[in-house]
């Protein structure tokens, strides 16, 4: 967002509305930028150059009259002359467009994440696709040595690359350190004790933390700011840091008994007969509701796939491995190869668009022994050949308003600026627009935007690092949603139906960083652990 402060006569209207709806206010009008960028390949020749150069009119909001503009500069200073000479509806001029940066190469792996790499050799990466300060050491030391050679067109090294690091993870040869996943202690063991017994908004079971647990199990003398740092030790790439199974007792034949299937059937099926209710169509949850009132009650079990990683491995200037711990005199210890192997790959995928599409869906393996082999030729960088043709906007899709701006155009009963100028009719946009709110009105897009509300409403923690960390959508958002490659949230029983909310999957599964989840160290996800995406 960008504070625009206006000196002279404000627009009473917000031109352009983020995602998540914010807008900043300035001298009593709202208004706002949502500055979406371009990245426009460079021409083998400028029209405008030192001996002809454009020559500023000053008609627009960055272009000084008089001035000599050339090369790129040239090209912005005209297109901003040409379009943007005027304020909309009497106001003060706000657009304007700018070079931000030029650059040597470029990689978009998906929208809003992307890699440059500038004329004196430096990096920069935008994006959860390819940064994140909760990353794992050993992600961010792929990344770090991979994006230069992808954007140094080394497309074979970057292979290599990937089947080394492949190799070292299959076989323990990651250092402790760099795997680990750290959590912070923000609160004392008796809060968070407290806290795991109260329920969240939805009426759930708060999600318990791994390495609250860990202090707890290994009675570990911890105080406020306290790092503690862990690895998976599970079996399965679906095997969570903490998993919490709840136990539920019923007086069933005279005494206390643990609830399972075969004693739900026997308290549930005389009930049914009773109510006219076939037991086998029954869901599973009209079947908790019913069984309610047998509870007499329940009992956590915490099941923990993770262990501690004692400090002196992180501190230690030895990149110490797991066939070393012992020797050290550390307790043996081993990490989930196919959950780490899964994490990587979700991470390399994103960048796999710049392979040619004959060979981008061989690369990724989970053994060594399945390493893939190609040529330089093969392995030469391609652009323009996104995973599905909907990864790339056309122009009528770039240029068409988002339901939350026309929810405001027609609020507010006037026209967005150069509709006209880029071909639209508005007349026709606002009709879809009300035709759209109109079908929202019946019962079935309420039932199933109601269920759509609900499960969001009821997510848990565990939900979310879950989705963060492996891509993997949450059951009861999968259930009634699929997920477009434009990454927004539809129906599945109204297809091409957006919720309410927009459907944006990073808006609506959006992470609460109010109550210390963001130290549950998620893996932020990238769009192509849940669906292929990108372009370049």
């Amino acid at each position: 967002m960008i504070k625009v402060i206006n000196k002279g006569k404000t627009d009473d209207y917000v031109y352009d509305i983020s995602l998540d709806g914010t807008v900043v206010n300035a001298l009593g009008g709202n208004v706002c930028s949502n500055t979406d960028g371009f990245d426009l390949k460079m021409p083998d020749v400028f029209r405008y150059t030192e001996e002809h150069p454009y020559i500023g009119k000053g008609l627009s909001r960055n272009v000084e009259k008089g001035k000599a503009y050339v090369g790129p500069y040239a090209d912005i200073a005209e297109f901003e002359e040409t379009y943007f000479t005027h304020a909309y509806n009497g106001g003060v001029l706000k657009m304007g467009i700018d070079c931000e940066e030029i650059i040597s190469s470029g990689i978009n792996f998906a929208r809003k994440n992307y890699a440059c790499l500038f004329p004196d050799g430096k990096m920069k990466k935008v994006g959860n696709t390819i940064k994140s300060r909760k990353m794992s050491g050993f992600l961010q030391n792929f990344l770090e040595v991979g994006l230069d050679l992808l954007l140094h067109e080394k497309g074979h090294e970057f292979l290599e690359n990937y089947y080394n690091f492949i190799d070292d993870i299959y076989n323990y040869r990651i250092p402790i350190k760099d795997i680990a996943s750290k959590g912070n202690i923000k609160k004392n063991i008796s809060d968070y004790i407290t806290d795991t017994k109260t329920l969240t908004k939805s009426g759930a079971k708060k999600s318990r933390q791994a390495w609250y647990e860990l202090v707890i199990q290994n009675n570990v003398n911890v105080h406020m700011g306290d790092s503690i740092f862990y690895i998976n030790t599970g079996v399965k790439k679906s095997d969570s840091d903490v998993k919490r199974v709840t136990h539920q007792y019923v007086m069933f034949e005279g005494k206390e008994t643990e609830l399972n299937g075969k004693i739900t059937r026997k308290l549930l099926e005389p009930e049914c007969e009773k109510e006219g209710l076939v037991y086998k169509e029954l869901k599973t949850k009209d079947k908790k509701l019913m069984l309610k009132k047998h509870i007499i009650r329940e009992e956590d079990e915490i099941i923990l796939n993770c262990k501690l990683v004692p400090q002196e491995i992180i501190d230690s200037k030895d990149n110490i491995l797991c066939s070393q711990a012992e020797d050290l005199g550390f307790d043996a210890i081993e990490y989930n190869v196919d959950k780490y192997i899964q994490q990587f790959n979700n991470r390399i995928k994103p960048l796999l668009v710049v392979f040619s599409k004959s060979i981008r869906d061989q690369i990724l393996i989970t053994n060594p022994k399945d390493k893939k082999y190609f040529t330089e030729e093969q392995c030469r960088l391609v652009s323009g050949e996104p995973n599905s043709d909907k990864d790339e906007d056309d122009y009528d899709v770039l240029m068409t308003p988002e339901r939350k701006e026309m929810d405001f155009w027609v609020k507010v009963g006037k026209v967005p600026p150069f509709t006209e100028e880029i071909g639209q009719n508005w007349d026709e946009l606002v009709e879809n627009h009300k035709k759209e709110v109109e079908e929202e009105q019946n019962s079935e897009f309420q039932e199933e935007n109601n269920k759509y509300l609900e499960a969001l409403d009821k997510l848990t923690e565990n939900d979310l690092k879950n989705f963060y960390e492996d891509g993997v959508l949450p059951k009861s958002i999968s259930e009634i949603m699929d997920l477009g490659s434009d990454m927004r949230l539809y129906f599945k029983n109204i297809p091409n139906k957006l919720p309410t909310t927009g459907g944006y999957l990073f808006e609506d599964l959006k992470i609460d960083t109010t109550d210390n989840i963001e130290d549950t160290n998620f893996e932020d996800v990238t769009e192509e652990s849940v669906v292929k995406k990108g372009g370049n």
